[in-house]
């Protein structure tokens, strides 16, 4: 008896310790095409596209986890949270963020989220336009 309560409060410990572990930035994959955007909402601007499947860093999502602070290829944006799925393997692999983002430990945002700036547009230099004359030769 005095050996097995050590031992049934180590196991418990044991299975405890990796939902609290995922305390920092969660890796996951994207279900479709997915806009990621300045701010938290549809009436932000894209910033860029990430691909179906494409592996995303999530560093914060709102409270609902609806929205979804991310990276992708070095930029950093929002992205929504319903188009996620965790990509660590364990009991959550492939479950939507929504619904294992409590669990994994995903930082919530109650309020006063980070806003990004658009990338600067790409300009293409004009062309001028000459009427056409006839040939001199």
């Amino acid at each position: 008896m005095i050996i097995r309560l050590p031992l049934a409060l180590a196991a418990v410990a044991m299975m405890a310790i990796p939902a609290a572990a995922q305390s920092g930035p969660a890796i996951a994959y994207t279900t479709a095409n997915l806009n990621m955007r300045a701010g938290p909402g549809t009436n932000y601007p894209v910033i860029t596209t990430v691909p179906q499947g494409g592996g995303v860093t999530v560093f914060g999502c709102t409270a609902n986890f609806s929205w979804c602070d991310a990276a992708f290829a070095n930029v950093k944006g929002w992205v929504s949270g319903k188009y996620l799925s965790y990509g660590v393997q364990g009991s959550y692999y492939g479950r939507p963020i929504p619904s294992a983002g409590v669990y994994i430990g995903v930082p919530r945002y109650q309020n006063n989220y980070p806003i990004y700036r658009r990338p600067p547009p790409v300009v293409r230099p004009v062309q001028p336009i000459y009427p056409r004359y006839p040939r001199r030769y």
